[in-house]
């Protein structure tokens, strides 16, 4: 890992600054790292942990992910937040996801890096690491908590996430096929992530459309492969799902398909589950007053109650 500049970020949304550099997350892929130092503490002891995964196309500094991680770095937690490769500042083939277990590894490589970090920088034993994550990220969150040792995580947050697509068998047939004859070739159109039907703040939605790091290309078949195998990989995995987790969901999400959020609930053995839903589209974090201010407030108080005192 290296560091020490500061990521420029947008003016006109005040926030906690991040600090930048570099994590070799597996041999030869070196990856973009930010960290959201909390105010100095009257205490100086920080009160968790936490690790904050990006959405397709997405990176660290992208609205929806910055105004968590800044949230998250307000109320005293350390925010670290990784761009995947091929995302945000970090090297690769724009908008390119390789395969579902680069993902989780990489994911893994930071989530241990986080803790390693606060305990050998004088941190205390035993602070709390919870994993947050935003659309993809959030499949990416509850794959690495199933992934750690069940004592390492104390909890995951998903906005929006990518637990199941709605993406027909002959959709699927068809995409096995483009990724035979041409994997990377840009050539899948989604009108479902067009600004308008994610993001329903004005002011925030006309920041994502600003922000020059995102991918908004269409999706190579490789990556929209990948996706798909992702969310059929976690659906299968619902059963183990021990950690404390809150699953946030928007009623009006045309990007991911809610139904399996539901079916996690039942299925989890987790003794500490909440789904919450609200009206609102699938960037949970750009609806305007009122709405937003009960979204953030949910997310924070759940977070600080798993949190020492």
């Amino acid at each position: 890992m290296t560091g020490g500049r500061e990521a420029a970020l947008f003016d006109d949304v005040p926030c906690i600054i991040a600090e930048t550099s570099t994590l070799t997350t597996r041999p030869g892929v070196e990856c973009a790292l930010y960290k959201w130092r909390p105010p100095s503490p009257g205490s100086g002891r920080i009160r968790g942990i936490a690790v904050v995964y990006h959405g397709f196309g997405a990176h660290s500094l992208y609205p929806t992910v910055r105004y968590a991680s800044s949230l998250l770095a307000e109320n005293g937690l350390m925010v670290y937040g990784l761009d995947l490769p091929g995302h945000g500042a970090s090297p690769g083939m724009r908008g390119l996801l390789t395969c579902v277990e680069d993902m989780i590894n990489d994911g893994i490589a930071v989530a241990q890096y986080a803790a390693r970090e606060n305990v050998g920088d004088g941190g205390e034993e035993g602070v709390p690491l919870f994993l947050v994550g935003s659309s993809m990220g959030g499949a990416i969150a509850l794959a690495v908590a199933n992934r750690m040792p069940s004592s390492a995580v104390s909890g995951v947050v998903m906005l929006a996430p990518m637990l199941s697509l709605n993406v027909g068998s002959g959709s699927r047939m068809a995409l096995g096929w483009l990724n035979a004859i041409v994997p990377l070739l840009p050539i899948i159109p989604s009108s479902a992530t067009r600004p308008e039907l994610q993001y329903r703040d004005k002011e925030r939605r006309a920041e994502c459309e600003r922000n020059t790091l995102t991918y908004k290309g269409k999706l190579r078949p490789q990556s929209a492969l990948t996706c798909i195998e992702f969310t059929t990989q976690i659906q299968q995995s619902f059963h183990e799902v021990t950690v404390p987790f809150l699953c946030m969901i928007a009623d009006e999400d045309v990007v991911v398909d809610n139904s399996m959020a539901r079916e996690l609930m039942g299925k989890s053995p987790s003794k500490d589950k909440t789904l919450k839903s609200y009206a609102a589209l699938h960037g949970l974090l750009c609806e305007p007053a009122p709405l937003l201010g009960i979204i953030e407030d949910d997310f924070v108080q759940w977070v600080l109650e798993r949190c020492p005192r």
